[in-house]
């Protein structure tokens, strides 16, 4: 019984071992701010360089660490596979990358708003009624570059940046909606216009064949007088 005891455990362990890289290698993590960091081929700083330097942000597959847990086994979206510092890596994306992910967020809302905007200055007058929409919008684009401002000046000192995150993803989302319904409006506007003018040449239409019909009897000819009475 001692020996298949023994037999079951060492056949746990190496299934353990075996699965152990291929649940490693779905975790993802990133080099931490303001940081290149080398990648070697082994799990200390005198093994060979095998790359010069990951730049902040950059995005890497886990498979394991080494016995100290000061060194990781990672590999690049490149293909590159090697060990980096431990301290070097971090869960969850750098300030800096949520940054660039935020700004290009904030251009895509100013282009929707100048979408409308355009769309806006081609309509009738109806369409008028939409400015305090625009004005709204406006509004919601200065608040959210005021707060990206700040963020990227507390970025530096390493702040938490997470709920801050959250709340400008919220309001970008808010600021799309408010712009799809603002079209949404826009093409209602259109096609009421377009509506009343086809009814208004309808009823012009229908005006003039009453004239051509009622007019001669409201001023019927005269008879003319016989010589013979």
């Amino acid at each position: 019984p001692t020996a298949v005891k023994s037999a079951s455990l060492w056949v746990l362990l190496t299934l353990t071992v075996l699965c152990l890289p291929a649940a490693n290698a779905q975790d993802t993590q990133y080099i931490s701010d303001m940081v290149l960091v080398p990648v070697r081929s082994g799990a200390g700083s005198d093994y060979r360089i095998v790359n010069r330097g990951l730049p902040s942000g950059t995005a890497l597959l886990i498979y394991g660490q080494s016995d100290d847990g000061e060194w990781t086994e990672i590999e690049t979206r490149g293909g590159t596979r090697g060990w980096i510092p431990t301290q070097y890596l971090q869960q969850e994306p750098p300030a800096g990358l949520l940054i660039n992910d935020m700004r290009l967020e904030l251009e895509q809302v100013r282009g929707e708003r100048d979408r409308v905007v355009s769309q806006l200055n081609q309509s009738s007058s109806e369409v008028n009624e939409a400015d305090e929409t625009i004005v709204s919008l406006n509004t919601r684009l200065e608040s959210t570059e005021a707060e990206l401002t700040e963020v990227k000046r507390v970025s530096a000192a390493a702040l938490d940046l997470d709920l801050m995150n959250q709340q400008l993803v919220a309001e970008l989302e808010s600021e799309r909606s408010d712009a799809d319904l603002l079209r949404l409006e826009n093409v209602r506007l259109r096609e009421r216009i377009a509506n009343n003018q086809i009814m208004d040449g309808a009823l012009a239409v229908l005006l003039g064949v009453i004239l051509a019909i009622v007019a001669p009897r409201l001023w019927p000819k005269k008879k003319r007088q016989d010589g013979w009475s």
